[in-house]
């Protein structure tokens, strides 16, 4: 890319930063804010899970220098929001992301998504960046287990004694799962907790 280009792409780029949602503000940021479980519920306007049918980059259709990853998934469940079977969106795609993958999306993995309101311009990206993007993993015996961006750490950090506040009631596979400070965590407690959050705060 010329000088030009890069600079419109960095006005451009300033631009939609007004546009964004405040956690969605720049995927190439250096530190973003801890998201707790209740802050991913809170604020995700859609949380799905399913299948990544494509993620591909290209220029956004309105700032051709503007990198974005369209993604496109194959929705198994629904926790928040009105979703059909597929769900396809947008998300900025920092310089140097997609090295492994575009914007980290694969093919065929199934994911557990906090998706932040989209903006103006057709973008969002995961509540808290990768605090809120799961990855749904299987040990040998079938089970199946979410893990974030971020290893959970931080995941559940005060969320007993908020959510208890606002009348939420907690199995107590989830009071166990609560209780941990990362790691994988089983999905089926994971999403019977969220659907739990989702209920006082729809």
């Amino acid at each position: 890319m010329n000088r030009s280009g890069q600079s419109l792409t960095r006005a451009i780029f300033s631009a939609l930063l007004l546009l964004l949602p405040p956690a969605a503000l720049s995927q190439g940021s250096a530190t973003v804010a801890q998201a707790n479980l209740n802050h991913l519920v809170d604020n995700a306007q859609t949380i799905v899970r399913g299948n990544v049918v494509s993620a591909i980059v290209e220029p956004h259709p309105q700032f051709a220098n503007l990198p974005t990853v369209l993604v496109t998934i194959s929705v198994s469940k629904v926790l928040k929001g009105q979703v059909g079977p597929t769900l396809t969106f947008r998300q900025f795609l920092m310089e140097g992301k997609g090295t492994t993958g575009p914007g980290e999306y694969h093919k065929s993995e199934e994911l557990l998504l906090f998706l932040n309101p989209t903006s103006l311009y057709g973008l969002t990206s995961p509540v808290g960046l990768d605090q809120g993007r799961f990855r749904v993993l299987r040990d040998d015996q079938g089970n199946r287990f979410a893990l974030n961006g971020r290893g959970n750490v931080g995941l559940f950090t005060d969320v007993p004694a908020t959510s208890s506040s606002r009348g939420v009631t907690f199995s107590p596979q989830a009071r166990a799962m609560l209780a941990t400070t990362s790691g994988r965590v089983s999905l089926a407690t994971l999403e019977q907790t969220v659907q739990a959050l989702v209920a006082v705060h729809p």
